[in-house]
């Protein structure tokens, strides 16, 4: 039996879900641009693992150049880049708490909305952040626990949006 069910993963080739997801993107961004608003999604996941796979599904995407990481520990070369430039140019204000874990939010969040187009985001993004910017909320995967969907629903739906929250689950 655990033969038969490594040969059936093996055989599978084609990603359904992964290519829905790229669909639900273009259509949101090209309905987003239409109404004039931002063309930036950020994507909840459960794990670090769906995370990376999600990043390196959308590195062969349009939006390549715009992907973002936000989770617990942020120590990919992009997210410690992010920072430090972040760092520097808010140096001496009250921006900069001390706080690496406050500050690396701070940062990431920044240049989502200024620079990206896709934040792929763990639970650690689904609650303290703001991103009423953001068009789109997608929830890849759905926790078990249906308040985490509101949480996550939440740091789009702000004070200061322009537009309906769109969610796709």
């Amino acid at each position: 039996d655990l033969e038969q069910f490594r040969d059936l993963a093996t055989s599978i080739t084609h990603n359904a879900k992964g290519d829905a997801l790229l669909k639900a993107l273009q259509v949101a961004f090209d309905k987003a641009a239409e109404l004039g608003a931002a063309k930036q999604a950020i994507i909840f996941t459960e794990s670090r693992r769906t995370q990376l796979y999600l990043q390196r599904l959308l590195a062969d995407s349009p939006w390549k150049d715009g992907l973002v990481l936000f989770n617990g520990s942020n120590t990919d070369v992009q997210s410690r880049a992010i920072y430090a430039e972040w760092r520097a140019r808010h140096e001496g204000t009250d921006r900069v708490t001390g706080s690496r874990t406050a500050d690396m939010r701070s940062a990431l969040v920044e240049y989502f909305q200024n620079r990206g187009q896709i934040m792929i985001a763990t639970e650690a993004g689904a609650e303290g952040i703001n991103l009423q910017f953001c068009s789109l909320v997608v929830n890849y995967d759905l926790p078990w626990n249906p308040q985490r969907i509101g949480q996550r629903i939440g740091r789009r739906h702000r004070y200061g949006q322009k537009f309906q929250v769109a969610v796709r689950n």
